[in-house]
């Protein structure tokens, strides 16, 4: 039965599941909001993990998105002065275990674009998705747009815009991520907050110009105190920059935390005075920076992913922090399910939401599970840590350790297999 659906944010998520039910039952109405005023092509890079790659390849899209893929060759770990302590190499496997540096690295934007266009383009049948007008089938993408409430009942839910419209879906979905509005429409203002489960940890992203002495390794220096810095490169034209602090100040967090780009940037340079490596060159960059981005790490841990016929999706239901290298797969996996159960149950929203709300749990687990020392790891605080750490490194990078794990690990994180849904043709 054809259903009347809205997502709200069209980030990684949103065009993903949009592709999957438009997929499943072409005669689907999918309105696509996205509060920005287009598809945003920045971020940083991310990475296609376990159930990911598989998800990719039925789509059809893993050889689009493996082509505008980031080559990156591995990570070394460097000390203050740029000396390799350790390196650990790329798995070139074309499976879906990946080493620390996995195969499927890609810029967010541009995975985002793949997953937009083809939700509105069938890559592979030339078929257009695309809406012909707003109560036709197919999708459209309203931009500059978000919800301001959600009023639901056993047969719909009424969402009012921002514009000040009101609409009525049969299905409404929360992809709009860590700090969804969605979610704290349904759950109510603290509680959504509240969802959200902070590790202490401060991440910012930029790019500065990059030099030739910038090659295809990522570096990570410890700088002690609480605090890393990475770098990386690839094949691109500029240089990415991340910095990762750890602390339980207040102060730190009321300044980062949904606050303006300058504030962001002020605590940072502050947090990292002193800091060594190639700090004078990133803080110059730092301040003159146009695509500075900075949050707190987290990860939401919702009871429930599902209210009445509202659904969460993605960082919004279930974001499992960059330090897990789960988030754009789990998010994926998240819309393969809901797409499967939506196709499964034939236009019965409630039962399909239970069984998804159910049904994705065991992958949300798993992809949350931080590994033994993270984030601490990363965010070392005394100099005699930092020593203690490249030392065991090193030694993990003579003995190859990494090669080993990842050749004798399942693919499938955790070894759960996608589920499969024939119903939805994929």
């Amino acid at each position: 039965m054809p259903l009347k659906v809205l997502i709200i944010g069209a980030g990684v998520c949103g065009p993903a599941f949009a592709t999957m039910l438009r997929r499943s039952d072409p005669e689907h109405n999918i309105t696509v909001l996205e509060r920005h005023p287009g598809i945003r092509h920045n971020g940083l890079q991310i990475d296609l993990r376990a159930w990911g790659v598989p998800i990719m390849k039925r789509l059809g899209l893993l050889d689009i998105a493996s082509k505008r893929c980031v080559h990156e060759n591995g990570i070394a770990i460097v000390d203050s002065k740029g000396r390799k302590h350790a390196e650990f190499g790329v798995n070139k496997s074309h499976t879906g275990q990946q080493s620390f540096t996995s195969e499927f690295e890609i810029m967010r934007g541009d995975l985002v674009e793949v997953l937009y266009e083809a939700s509105l383009k069938d890559p592979k049948t030339g078929v257009s998705g695309e809406a012909e007008n707003e109560d036709a089938p197919g999708i459209r993408y309203k931009f500059s747009t978000w919800p301001t409430a959600l009023t639901q009942d056993e047969k719909g839910v009424h969402v009012t815009l921002s514009d000040g419209t009101t609409k009525r879906y049969d299905l409404v979905i929360g992809a709009d991520g860590q700090w969804s509005r969605t979610r704290r429409l349904i759950f109510g203002e603290e509680e959504g907050l509240k969802m959200f489960k902070r590790l202490n940890v401060y991440a910012a992203y930029y790019t500065v110009p990059r030099e030739p002495e910038d090659d295809d390794i990522a570096r990570f220096y410890h700088v002690g105190g609480g605090r890393g810095i990475a770098m990386r490169s690839g094949d691109r034209p500029e240089t990415q920059v991340y910095l990762m602090a750890r602390t339980n100040s207040e102060e730190v967090q009321r300044a980062v935390e949904r606050q303006p780009v300058e504030t962001q940037k002020a605590v940072f340079e502050k947090l990292y005075e002193g800091a060594g490596w190639q700090w004078e060159r990133f803080r110059k960059g730092l301040r003159e920076s146009t695509d500075f981005y900075a949050d707190s790490l987290g990860q939401v841990k919702a009871p429930h992913i599902v209210k009445g016929r509202v659904a969460l999706l993605g960082d919004a239901a279930s974001c499992a922090s960059p330090v897990t290298g789960m988030g754009t797969t789990v998010s994926l996996i998240g819309s393969w399910v809901l797409a499967g159960e939506l196709a499964r149950h034939k236009g019965d929203v409630p039962t399909a939401l239970e069984a998804y709300d159910a049904n994705v749990r065991p992958y949300i687990d798993e992809a949350q599970k931080l590994m033994l020392g993270v984030p601490w790891v990363m965010t070392i605080d005394s100099n005699w840590g930092v020593f203690l750490i490249r030392l065991l490194l090193s030694f993990f990078s003579f003995i190859k350790l990494d090669k080993i794990l990842f050749a004798i690990l399942p693919e499938d994180k955790g070894g759960i297999k996608i589920p499969e849904y024939p119903e939805t043709n994929m």
